[in-house]
């Protein structure tokens, strides 16, 4: 896939990253839940051994699959691509 496919992907639209808060977090997930264009996938390899709650989504227009880590301050959560 070219690169700019995936830079006109939906799933792009959110910068990698933290988050600022709870609020920007749990809306994110909101935005989740109600996108189709996400698939909820099993996480294989976990981003930390720590206990800290992790979901991966597969973009179902690009496949790109992402990574979302719940914040735990003063870690700020992750939002990432993980392939």
């Amino acid at each position: 896939m070219s690169s700019s496919a995936t830079k006109s992907c939906v799933c792009v639209d959110r910068q990698e990253g933290g988050f600022n808060g709870w609020n920007d977090f749990d809306a994110f997930v909101k935005q989740l839940a109600s996108n189709s264009t996400f698939e909820k996938v099993p996480v294989t390899a976990p981003y930390s051994n720590v206990g800290l709650k992790e979901s991966w989504y597969r973009c179902m227009t690009c496949h790109k699959v992402w990574r979302l880590v719940e914040p735990d301050p003063p870690f700020r959560g992750l939002w990432a691509p993980v392939t």
